[in-house]
């Protein structure tokens, strides 16, 4: 029993001293020095719930200055997260609306002992479009090549073939279809189908339904089909002497899939010399590249001897 009042008559000043720094350092914090502090360029984001009405562009303006007051190490706080103002928007009854600003909309991220003492401007301008619900054909870009040995039969095939949109009516304008994100040709390894989603890149404020879609590629086995004695047409001059060529006939290679090489006739292609590379004055020459008309897309063509010689003779 004589042990316990010892302990606390041990040195009792230091005791105290140490009670009294503890409850001086517990009631500093709520004796710091106050502040004023003027935030620039604070963003301003519009929070829209109406289910009829999209917003088009920025607020005008876009970002606006805060001048808050309250305890200095909150301010330094809020200066380096910079919350935005939230414009909470229920109902839309115009297109063109000036809303005036709140102070409760900057979120000061529970430091209750900061206070928002101005907005500036105090109001902002806001922009809005009735919604529009349209369907759009979906289309799949291509690039690369395919591999060695396989051509494309048609066009590929996507399902399902078109999508829902919705938003602002002015963001349709110049939008007829929707697409998917590019395909690279050397990755296709079969018909498919392949997953693809919808390229949404600039699209911010719609609402795209679905959200991907499945690619097949009609892939035959590539053939060739040999055209020979082609006979080279050439322009008709408005004046004599006419053309010539050399040779009057080639050989066109057709090159693709054997659904569509094998449904063209000779008198189908058309082998000529351009008009823009026939200016010659009687006795000149110039040797010029033949152009294939006629090949189907998705089907490609070579000349064995694409260049040849043409002249026009010396007038009589």
């Amino acid at each position: 029993m004589g042990l316990l009042p010892g302990v606390f008559e041990r040195n009792w000043q230091l005791k105290v001293l140490a009670l009294a720094v503890a409850v001086l350092l517990w009631t500093v914090p709520r004796f710091e020095a106050q502040d004023t502090r003027v935030l620039e360029d604070i963003p301003v984001l519009v929070d829209l719930v109406d289910p009829e009405w999209a917003r088009v562009g920025d607020p005008v303006p876009a970002s606006v200055s805060v001048t808050l007051s309250g305890p200095a190490r909150d301010l330094m706080a809020l200066g380096v997260d910079r919350p935005p103002i939230y414009i909470p928007v229920a109902e839309v009854s115009k297109s063109d609306t000036t809303i005036l600003l709140s102070r409760s909309w900057f979120r000061t991220s529970g430091l209750d002992g900061v206070v928002v003492e101005a907005l500036d401007p105090l109001s902002v301008e806001l922009r809005f479009e009735p919604k529009e619900d349209r369907a759009l054909p979906l289309s799949a870009p291509l690039y690369g090549q395919l591999p060695d040995g396989y051509s494309l039969a048609g066009p590929p095939v996507i399902t399902p073939a078109v999508a829902t949109m919705i938003g602002p009516v002015s963001a349709f304008e110049g939008l007829d279809s929707l697409p998917l994100v590019p395909i690279d040709r050397s990755l296709v390894s079969g018909p498919g189908p392949y997953t693809q989603p919808v390229d949404t890149a600039g699209l911010e404020g719609f609402v795209v339904t679905p959200l991907e879609a499945t690619v097949e590629f009609p892939l035959e086995v590539t053939a060739q089909r040999v055209f020979a004695d082609q006979p080279v047409v050439l322009p008709v001059l408005p004046s004599d002497p006419q053309l010539q060529v050399r040779p009057a006939s080639v050989t066109v290679i057709l090159s693709g899939a054997p659904s569509l090489i094998e449904s063209i006739a000779p008198e189908d292609l058309r082998v000529t010399v351009p008009a823009g590379q026939a200016i010659l004055a009687p006795g000149g020459e110039l040797r010029v590249n033949l152009v294939v008309d006629g090949v189907p897309e998705l089907v490609t063509d070579s000349v064995p001897m694409r260049l040849v010689l043409l002249r026009r003779p010396a007038g009589q």
